[in-house]
């Protein structure tokens, strides 16, 4: 068993004589009712060089509110830039693209752009955000941290306050939010404030001495070069999975795109899978009848290894288009992301199915539930009777967080493809859902009996 949870067409016709001839097209999407989508642009100053010039910030802006007005009802989609408070530009509805791209600069210098404080924007956007609010962040996400001490015991300092700020929006409102976040990357010609050359550093420093002795590394620099930058997509779950599955976010569709992490606040999702049995496998074995359908194989019995082995291979092909819209493929294909929670058997390899590779009696059984995944696993042990395997496709922190993260900004060459503070702010959220949502750990959930 499994523990998987987890208008009609447009016409147009043209007459000829007494001929109509029509010709249908493909349903045009309908707009979601009642929803707001608020899209907060970071305007502080450590931003600027993302706006000078042609840079790919300026296209994705333009590629994601082309998709967001096929999506969604321009009226109710709002620009905003925010610094130390939200400041309106306009709604999509009034808003000309070719302009607006090409014109951001000169609506640019709104508000108190000489700190950038990035919980307090968490803050500020979250009390705008209810059940029927899409709220986007656009920003590098720096973690600005004034004070003295160290840049770790700093950092965690700064997490626990992420923490709060999303704790406390549960406190108050219940609403179940997730989140989903998303590195970009730019053309970047500006000025680089490490986090010990930010002017409110130096406000809260209490002598002279002091600022005479912050090190020349901690002194701006001028940068013309690719940076990240991130969009932080926030709404309750129904609506960021409508997001998700309407607006997407990668590679050809959005300029800039790198990576996606889904923080969701659902239970793991529904999902077809079944073991095959005379595909990627090494060793003897027969479905179970007793947990087999005809479209499914869930158990298995009489498990021998081939000759002249010890240990047996056998293979599940698994739908996870449904997780596709919630982790790269990059993750999904990674077989750290993947526990086997009996100590029998382990994960040897994931990969995208290919019907041409799938014996045909297992095809013609699964193609019905349009498995997208193969996962291999493989005995470790020589107990092939009487017992089961179960494993989980977890929900963790994707390799590319902790390999864009940078802990000392005071050198270029320390911040090629990486962000002050990222894993930081990133975990200060994800262990907020933890403790809203404690029992929401993996994508996927497995268990095969084996007789």
């Amino acid at each position: 068993m499994i523990g998987c949870r987890g208008p009609q067409p447009p016409t147009g016709g043209e007459s000829k004589g007494d001929t109509i001839t029509t010709n249908e097209g493909p349903t045009p999407p309908l707009p979601t009712e009642n929803v707001v989508v608020n899209v907060y642009i970071e305007n502080t100053g450590s931003m600027d060089g993302y706006v000078w010039g042609i840079t790919e910030y300026k296209g994705a802006i333009r590629d994601l509110l082309v998709l967001l007005r096929h999506h969604y009802s321009p009226e109710a989609i709002n620009l905003l830039f925010i610094n130390t408070a939200i400041h309106e530009y306009e709604t999509a509805f009034n808003l000309d693209l070719e302009s607006f791209v090409a014109a951001i600069n000169t609506r640019w210098r709104v508000g108190d752009r000489s700190t950038s404080n990035l919980n307090q924007m968490f803050k500020m956007i979250l009390e705008n955000t209810d059940n029927n609010t899409v709220s986007i962040l656009l920003s590098d996400c720096i973690y600005s941290i004034p004070g003295l001490g160290s840049t770790i015991d700093l950092l965690n300092n700064a997490k626990s306050l992420t923490k709060d700020v999303f704790l406390s929006k549960w406190r108050k409102d219940s609403v179940p939010l997730a989140t989903t976040i998303v590195k970009m990357n730019s053309k970047f010609n500006g000025k680089y404030f490490p986090y010990t050359g930010d002017a409110n550093w130096f406000n809260i420093l209490s002598s002279e001495e002091n600022r005479r002795n912050i090190p020349t590394s901690g002194k701006p620099s001028f940068i013309i070069s690719g940076r990240p930058y991130y969009m932080c997509i926030i709404a309750n779950q129904d609506l960021l999975d409508d997001f998700n599955s309407k607006i997407e976010l990668k590679s050809g569709k959005i300029e800039g795109y790198e990576n996606k992490y889904v923080l969701s606040s659902e239970n793991p999702k529904e999902i077809y899978w079944s073991v095959l049995t005379s595909s990627f496998n090494k060793g003897q074995f027969n479905a179970d009848r007793n947990h087999s359908t005809r479209n499914q194989i869930r158990g298995i019995t009489d498990v021998k290894p081939a000759r002249d082995e010890q240990n047996v291979t056998f293979a599940v092909a698994a739908d996870f288009s449904k997780i596709e819209a919630q982790a790269d493929e990059d993750y999904i294909l990674d077989e750290n992301n993947y526990e086997v929670t009996s100590d029998n058997f382990e994960v040897i390899n994931i990969s995208k199915l290919n019907p041409k590779e799938v014996n045909k009696s297992d095809w013609n059984r699964i193609k019905a539930g349009n498995p997208t995944h193969i996962i291999e696993l493989k005995s470790k042990g020589k107990k092939l009777t009487n017992t089961e395997v179960s494993f989980v496709l977890k929900k963790q922190m994707p390799q590319w967080v902790e390999e864009s993260n940078a802990i000392d900004d005071t050198k270029l060459e320390n911040l090629i493809g990486k962000t002050f503070g990222l894993k930081y702010w990133v975990e200060g959220i994800a262990e907020a859902y933890e403790i809203i949502y404690p029992n929401n750990k993996n994508y996927f959930e497995c268990s095969i009996s084996i007789k």
